[in-house]
Parts: C-alpha cells; structure tokens; sequence
C-alpha cells in the first residue's frame, strides 16, 4: 500500500501532466504561482542569484520562487495540486492513469478550502472578484466605479508587493493607467523590488504608457532594490521608447 507521500506526489505528478498538456489555457499569473511550486518541490528553496532587471521573465519567476522561502515540498506539492483543483474540479478524469498510480480506482478527495486569491482571472465568479482581479481584466468601469463608491486606496499593494498601476502598466493598459491616474494613484509608487509602472512600461515595451506617464510627470531617476533606473536603463530599450523618453528630460 502507498503511504500518503506516495500517494500526494503521485497526483502531483498527474497534475503536472494535466499543467503540460493544458499550459495555454492558463493566465500568466496562475502559470508564475505552478512554476514556483514546481520548482520548490524539484530543487527546494530558492538560492540562484536573481536575474538581471533586463531578464523581466526570468526575474518574475524567481521573484515566485523565492516568496516560498523555506516552504516544505509536501505543501508546494499540496498548493500545485490545490491550484489545478480550483481552476478544474474534474482535471484527474483528463489525465491517463499510469501504472504507478493508487490502483484503488476511488479519487483522492483533496480536501482544500477554496480560496478566492487563488482562483486563474477567467475563473473567478464576478461577485467575488476584487479591484485587482477587475484591474487585470481592463474594465475601467468597474474599477472607476469601485473607487469613487468605496472606501479604496488607490495605492495599495497586493499579495504580491504591487499597486493597480504597476498591473496596468505591465498590460500595457493606457485606458487604465489613465483611470488610476485620475483617481490619484501614485505615479512613482514603487512595488516590493522598487520598481514603479515607468519601470514595468519600459521593459515590457509599451511605448505609449511611457508616453503616457512621462506626460503625467513620471519620475525616471528612481532607482530599484537592485540600483536600476529607467535612466540607466535606456540603452537597452527600444528606439521609439528612447525618442518618447528624450522628449521629457531631467526627469
């Protein structure tokens, strides 16, 4: 008979199946929170150097690998499959079993109590989704709408060290950043690697939030955790983002 290590790694390695063959139906965020878990189950806690500031993908995730600090690989296993399990109940019907599976023919029952953070964008139930999740989808209604009705500040950060400009810039949002401007948010709030939305335009190559940004007196001497600013950072952007940033100097 399997212990229950065998048995929790055997679904995790199901799941992982399932994450493979399933990859592009995942939200970026939801694939940054499998891949940490991943990691800190294959190789334990996070110890490589971070990547460069230029590396925006491979520094978002060994950001995710590293908030799991010391985390045991029976719970990174456990939250992968509690992340597979709220995005699809079913998902262990659509992996084949292997023959070193629990042959006992009954499901795992899982256990978990679901919790609204960690449910993928497009899965979360309207009347359960928060400023952040209504940030990401682009509605600037519901957003707008949230902010001059309710007792919300502009500014404040989530789970992950971020306020709403930094996610609008990072999807390139123009409509949203406008919004959040106009509703006060901090145009050089910096996020927990002390990077502002200028930051997060920049290297994700969205000239007009740059643009955008710069016009609304964007600060662009602000240096990151690791000594970074956008200053120092034009050389290796792209033409059309250096031409907008030479058109707003000593800034």
């Amino acid at each position: 008979m399997a212990s229950g290590s065998d048995d929790i790694r055997s679904v995790f390695e199901a799941a992982t199946e399932y994450v493979r063959d399933n990859t592009s139906s995942f939200d970026s965020d939801t694939l940054l929170k499998l891949y940490a878990r991943y990691k800190q189950v294959k190789e334990g806690e996070c110890n490589t150097p971070k990547p460069g500031f230029l590396d925006f993908q491979g520094k978002q995730k060994w950001s995710a690998w590293k908030k799991l600090g010391s985390m045991g690989k029976h719970d990174a296993m456990r939250e992968y499959i509690d992340i597979i399990a709220r995005y699809d109940p079913k998902w262990q019907t659509q992996v084949s079993k292997s023959t070193d599976k629990p042959s006992s023919g009954k499901q795992m029952t899982l256990g978990v109590a679901v919790s609204t953070m960690m449910n993928t964008d497009k899965n979360i139930d309207d009347r359960l989704k928060t400023i952040f999740d209504w940030c990401k989808d682009g509605d600037t209604k519901r957003v707008s709408k949230i902010l001059d009705n309710n007792n919300v500040n502009v500014d404040e950060k989530d789970s992950e060290g971020m306020v709403l400009l930094h996610w609008a810039c990072d999807r390139g949002d123009t409509d949203m950043v406008a919004t959040l401007l106009k509703h006060g948010a901090n145009i050089n709030s910096q996020d927990a690697d002390g990077q502002t939305g200028l930051h997060f335009a920049m290297v994700c190559e969205h000239p007009e939030v740059v643009r955008l940004l710069l016009t609304n007196g964007a600060n662009t001497n602000i240096p990151d955790t690791d000594g970074q600013t956008v200053q120092s950072l034009i050389p290796e952007t792209t033409a059309e983002i250096k031409q907008i940033i030479s058109s707003f100097p000593n800034r």
